[in-house]
């Protein structure tokens, strides 16, 4: 089979078009019933140190009170609901119980902040479901601390490609052009050091997003641990060349792309960019996949 021939897996985007909210209770049994097997969720930490699912650093405005997740307890968010609904954001434990009797399901788990590596990784053993559980990060220290708990774990990094470290510094230092990459929002950005690749200078905190802009080629420790595991990177097709992504195949990673979402723009991206794996938005590419 050649490359071109290859399945490509298409991965389910925060479950997103499965209810009218992203990873809520209600998405994800709507996915489990259309016999998906294949999704990304988020998850991020309580003041109480709980895990819950939910993608942005605060609750958004599909909820009743927009909290800071960092700073309230799960009793806090579990007394908040969805305008429209009762249901509630979902925590960790409910998201594996719903899994755990579909043992052909892949859950690409993207933690957010770092410092409760090793309870994800226990609430996932409890129930059998660390084969099922591609763990995907922005911040190295993550995939970092995964590894040292679990060296056989499936690993995902997430960064924004550019083409030269002139560029990357010039996304971090300018606004506009922030603005212009689409990213003027509320997280830190921040540039992917070698010190900070070789495990020394984690800076994720609570409450906060990093997001890093890589130049190639990949080189210190984040490689070897990726390389160790056949790993994964993920990029917006967007900011992607087609010799950037070769870089990345002959360094031995599968590529995932996101946000891929509709028919014609999957048939075109993956003719010209060969990618392994697809994030989407759109749930009838995830359907008929």
């Amino acid at each position: 089979m050649t490359e071109n021939q290859k399945k490509i897996v298409i991965v389910s985007h925060r479950l997103k078009g499965f209810d009218d909210h992203d990873a809520s209770c209600k998405s994800l049994q709507n996915a489990l019933a259309k016999k998906v097997t294949n999704f990304e969720v988020d998850c991020r930490t309580t003041k109480d140190s709980e895990i819950v699912i939910h993608h942005d650093a605060r609750l958004g405005n599909e909820f009743t009170v927009q909290n800071l997740i960092a700073d309230s307890t799960l009793k806090e968010l579990k007394q908040i609901h969805y305008k429209n609904s009762s249901e509630t954001i979902l925590t960790i434990d409910e998201l594996f119980q719903l899994i755990e009797p579909h043992r052909g399901v892949q859950l690409y788990l993207d933690i957010k902040e770092s410092g409760k590596e090793e309870k994800i990784i226990a609430k996932a053993a409890n129930l059998n479901l660390l084969d099922n559980i591609t763990i995907v990060s922005w911040l190295p220290e993550v995939l970092f601390k995964i590894n040292a708990l679990l060296p056989s774990m499936h690993l995902c990094f997430s960064f924004y490609p550019v083409c030269s470290s002139a560029l990357a510094r010039l996304n971090y230092f300018n606004p506009k052009v922030k603005s212009l990459f689409q990213l003027d929002k509320k997280a830190r950005n921040s540039l992917l050091y070698d010190s900070y690749n070789n495990e020394n200078g984690a800076i994720g905190k609570y409450g906060f997003d990093f997001e890093h802009f890589v130049s190639l080629p990949f080189k210190g420790r984040l490689l070897e641990v990726l390389q160790s595991v056949l790993g994964i990177v993920c990029v917006n097709y967007k900011l992607s060349t087609v010799d950037f992504i070769q870089q990345l195949k002959k360094q031995n990673l599968q590529v995932c792309m996101y946000s891929i979402n509709n028919e014609k723009d999957l048939r075109k991206y993956k003719a010209k960019f060969l990618p392994d794996i697809v994030l989407t938005d759109n749930p009838s590419l995830v359907i008929n996949e």
